[in-house]
Formats: C-alpha cells, sequence, structure tokens
C-alpha cells in the first residue's frame, strides 16, 4: 500500500498562490506597461487519527487508522498597475455584482424596519 504525504496538498496550495499568482505577467504596449493584480486567498484542513491493534479485540495491524483533509481557493481580479512615462498609478476594478447585491440588502433592511415601525404604530 502506498502512502500518501499528508502535506502534499498544502505545498501544492501555496505552489500556485505565490506573488507570481497575485502579480500577473506584464503587457507593454508602447510605452505603457500594465501588470494585472488579482487578491488570492486560500483555507485547508487536515484530520488524522489512528488506534493501535489490540490482539484482545482481534484488530489487524491496520486496523483504525484514518486520514482526511480538503481546501479551498479563490482568485478575484483587484485592478492593474498601469506604468507610463507619467508614473505608475493603481486604477481598481470594481465588482459591479457585489455593488448589486448590497444595494439589494439595503433595499431588504430598510423595507423592514419601515414595515417594523408601521407594525407598532397600528397595534398602538
Amino acid at each position: 500500500m502506498t502512502e500518501l504525504k499528508a502535506t502534499e496538498p498544502i505545498e501544492q496550495l501555496f505552489e500556485i498562490l505565490s506573488v507570481d499568482a497575485v502579480f500577473g505577467q506584464p503587457v507593454q504596449e508602447g510605452d505603457v506597461t500594465i501588470i494585472p493584480v488579482a487578491e488570492l486567498g486560500g483555507v485547508f484542513g487536515y484530520g488524522s487519527g489512528q488506534s493501535p491493534a489490540t490482539e484482545d479485540e482481534g484488530d489487524t495491524a491496520d486496523s483504525g487508522k484514518g486520514a482526511g483533509g480538503g481546501g479551498g481557493g479563490k482568485a478575484k481580479p483587484r485592478g492593474y498597475i498601469k506604468i507610463t512615462s507619467d508614473g505608475v498609478t493603481f486604477e481598481s476594478v470594481r465588482d459591479e455584482e457585489r455593488i448589486a447585491l448590497a444595494g439589494i440588502a439595503m433595499s431588504a433592511w430598510a423595507i423592514f424596519w419601515v414595515a417594523k415601525t408601521i407594525r407598532a404604530f397600528v397595534r398602538k
């Protein structure tokens, strides 16, 4: 039976989440250089266990072992660095979906409190 190295997925995750992943390859067009910038995040978990074999219970030498793990990651574009003869600037990229969801949540919150206030006045 081949033993898997428990830290192998974690090592692969750190290889992926490097500075090269945050700052993309520079793109040059004439005198302008653009460097894409992203936000990266990763999580992982690992569990293990082992119970020694006992002769009186009839366990085999391989019984009671266990292991498990999982992980995930995300990458979101955040903007780009623009290098020109005039200087260096960072241009942010807006997340339109997040702005829309925030507006919906704010509207729902306002409707909730207006309805609660109206109910309080009607009960009196």
